[in-house]
């Protein structure tokens, strides 16, 4: 199981955390279960958001295009 924690808090959530979150909902279901998607509150790297954690390791300046190739290359 993948784990991809999402930081919601207001900086991140301004600077496109939806938009994340967004490219998780569009994997296809076979992809989706394979991760457990949980939001942060905040990972105290505000200036450099929006931030995400896949399995542990930080990914800062998260763009969505950025996400799905790397959840692409992970999941295949």
């Amino acid at each position: 199981m993948l784990t991809v924690e999402i930081c919601m808090g207001t900086s991140c959530h301004l600077m496109g955390a939806q938009e994340l979150m967004d490219v998780l909902e569009a994997l296809p279901d076979d992809q989706r279960q394979q991760i457990e998607i949980k939001g942060i509150t905040c990972f105290k790297k505000c200036g450099k958001g929006p931030n995400i954690r896949i399995n542990g390791e930080m990914l800062d300046n998260a763009t969505p295009d950025r996400l799905r190739e790397i959840l692409l290359t992970i999941l295949q």
